[in-house]
Parts: structure tokens; sequence; C-alpha cells
């Protein structure tokens, strides 16, 4: 039961946190958003790069190193851009390894109790004999909340999982986009086939 204590809390706190950290406004800051609506000439890119240094976070950071490497041609571009992005969405999934990992091992901690309660029965059935059915019911009674427990740790750590895994492939996509905007800002169509 203790390490099942433990993993509920564990979880608990990791929902708790990825619940907080991982909305919407703190990833794809608006400041950023319109700090990328706002640059129409190479005149505008050290601005862009400052609001990015002060505006710390995972699209910030992509945002800045896509505004540094000017000496990069459109493709390398795309490619930096690309190894960047894998960067700063291990970022955004840190700590969803925690809840995959509880999600396993909860039922099979359960599991674990039951026959580790189930062999307690066994042992007491051996001594008295099974004319005690009280003690027998008793047993087999704490034996299998172990396993109800596990699954009770289980099935809101797997929901919390998928959920925020979502979560963060819709904000890698809509950082892609907007990644691909402003490529297509410093690197107008007309210049594609040139650089």
């Amino acid at each position: 039961m203790i390490p099942l204590l433990i993993c509920s809390v564990l979880a608990l706190a990791v929902i708790i946190e990825r619940a907080i950290n991982l909305r919407r406004n703190k990833i794809l800051k608006p400041e950023i958003i319109q700090t990328i609506e706002a640059i129409n000439n190479p005149a505008d890119i050290p601005f862009a790069i400052s609001k990015c240094e002060v505006i710390a976070g995972p699209f910030s950071n992509l945002l800045r190193r896509m505004l540094s490497n000017n000496h990069l041609t459109r493709e390398e571009k795309f490619v930096d851009i690309q190894a960047a992005g894998r960067q700063e969405i291990k970022v955004l999934e840190k700590r969803l390894l925690i809840l995959e990992v509880i999600t396993a091992i909860a039922p099979l901690l359960g599991l674990l109790g039951t026959v580790l309660g189930l062999e307690n029965i066994f042992g007491i059935i051996s001594e008295l004999g099974l004319g005690q059915a009280k003690a027998f019911s008793g047993g087999l009674s704490e034996a299998i909340r172990t396993t109800v427990l596990g699954l009770f740790i289980a099935i809101p750590s797997l929901v919390a999982y998928s959920y925020f895994d979502k979560k963060v492939d819709t904000f890698a996509l809509e950082m892609e986009e907007y990644a691909m905007r402003l490529l297509n800002k410093l690197y107008p169509s007309e210049d594609f086939g040139k650089k």
C-alpha cells in the first residue's frame, strides 16, 4: 500500500504542475505572437530578439534561435528550426514520463499486493483450516483492496497523461505554424530559389 500511496501523491503532484504550466497563454504567449506579426523587414529583427530574451519560454527560445541565425539559407534554417523545436518539445513533455510510468506500475503494484495478501490468507488457512470463514473473507477483502487502489491510481494517471500529451502535440503544431510564418517573412517566396 505504501508504494501505491507514493505513486498517487506523485501522480497528483505531476498532474497539478502540468495543468498549471501547460496553459496556452503560458506557452504561446500573446506578446511573442504579436512580435512575430510585427516583423515586416530585417530592421525589426533586433527588437524581436530582445523581446524573446525578456519573455522566457520554449516558444520564445525557438524564435530567438530562428532570428539569430541569419547566415543560414532557408533550407538550413528549416532544419535548424526542426532541431530546436524538438528540444523545446522535450521541455514541454517533462514529467509526463512520470505519469506514464505510474500508469504502468500502479496496477502491477496492486496485483503484487493482492498476491502477497493471498499468500497470507493461505498461511492462515494452513494454520486454522477452512473453518474460519471470517478470517478468510477479511483477508481476501484486504488482498483485493490493493488491486482496486492500483487501478484507481492508474486510470486517472492514464487520462491525464493522454490529455497532456495531446496538449503538447497541439502546442508543437501551433509553434511550427508560427515558425513557418516567420520563416516565410524572413525568406520571401521569390527568394526561395536563390538562397
